[in-house]
């Protein structure tokens, strides 16, 4: 047999369904929204990388990391993990990318030597200000499609998730 041929909105549909037929307690609405919240981030992800990050040089990870430097200048990687949502080992993994590259610097400027402080260099600095040009064009074309009382609901219902579920904290399975 076959599996049908599904569009996005016609595989959300049969996705419903087959939740609601097999899971009758489940929170279709919370289905949706999670639903839709990834594929958004997904498509959005995907076309900033495509068409800003990679062709600058470096991946979607490697452009957090070096946003969250440029926008407080100088972080110690754990302090770059906990702003970008990237692991700390991941985090290592794109500095010693962006190091080679010549687009971060690494230093130990305290008395802990175990203490590692990053910088953007010049050329780094250039970079992420261009590339974050290009994707604020793509960003404002992204969400063109809603009005400005629409964008900023969506944004605050956004921070509002946010701001419950820290990525400290652990949401339960069993809830």
């Amino acid at each position: 047999m076959t599996a049908p041929a599904h569009d996005a909105a016609s595989f959300e549909r049969a996705a419903i369904d087959r939740v609601r037929a097999d899971l009758p307690a489940a929170d279709l609405a919370a289905l949706r929204a999670s639903f839709d919240l990834i594929r958004t981030a997904t498509r959005l992800t995907h076309h900033l990388e495509s068409s800003v990050h990679r062709p600058a040089g470096w991946s979607m990870a490697g452009f957090r990391v070096m946003f969250c430097v440029w926008v407080s200048e100088v972080l110690e990687p754990r302090d770059i993990a906990r702003l970008s949502g990237l692991s700390r080992a991941a985090v290592s993994s794109v500095l010693n990318t962006l190091e080679r590259d010549g687009l971060v610097e690494r230093s130990r400027e305290s008395d802990d030597r175990r203490l590692v402080t990053v910088r953007l260099t010049a050329r780094g600095e250039r970079g992420v200000v261009e590339a974050y040009e290009r994707q604020n064009r793509l960003e404002q074309q992204f969400f063109a499609t809603l009005d400005p009382a629409e964008l900023e609901a969506a944004t605050e219902a956004l921070a509002a998730l946010l701001a419950a579920a820290p990525p400290d904290r652990e949401i339960s399975s069993n809830s």
